[in-house]
């Protein structure tokens, strides 16, 4: 009998631990789809997507403590500079605070002439209409 109710106990955690992470692991799936949308976009210079892509209000705060709107933002995508968004993260991790809001945490290492420099970042989505934007993003950078 005790076994009986031992492995019930395990069948209930398995369960409700996979229909927990069942939706966090979709919403995290799509917000890596939308990085790398984002990331398509600036290297394609598509000001359309990227204008879709980035909320009203967003800001980013650049490494130097620079702060840009969304126009900035995208301009600078344009002007061909290296960014954290020409690149796959090397190292990322998604926070699903519910359906519709998740943060991003990655680190990217980017060149610069011959000069490697590595940024932390974090980036704020929000799924508004069944689609995501960015809302606010920032770059630290980290010594090497």
């Amino acid at each position: 009998m005790k076994i009986v109710l031992f492995l019930i106990a395990i069948l209930l955690t398995f369960t409700f631990t996979s229909i927990g992470q069942t939706p966090n692991a979709k919403i995290e799936r799509e917000v890596i789809e939308f990085r790398a949308a984002i990331r398509n976009a600036v290297k394609a210079k598509d000001r359309a997507s990227l204008e879709r892509y980035f909320a009203e209000g967003f800001t980013h705060t650049h490494a130097s403590g620079k702060v840009d709107g969304k126009k900035e933002r995208i301009d600078f995508f344009l002007a061909s500079e290296p960014t954290i968004e020409d690149v796959e993260p090397e190292d990322i991790r998604i926070i699903v605070h519910d359906k519709n809001l998740a943060t991003a945490i990655g680190k990217t290492s980017l060149l610069f002439g011959s000069e490697k420099r590595t940024f932390q970042w974090t980036g704020v989505f929000l799924k508004r209409k069944g689609s995501w934007q960015a809302v606010a993003t920032h770059a630290s950078l980290l010594r090497n």
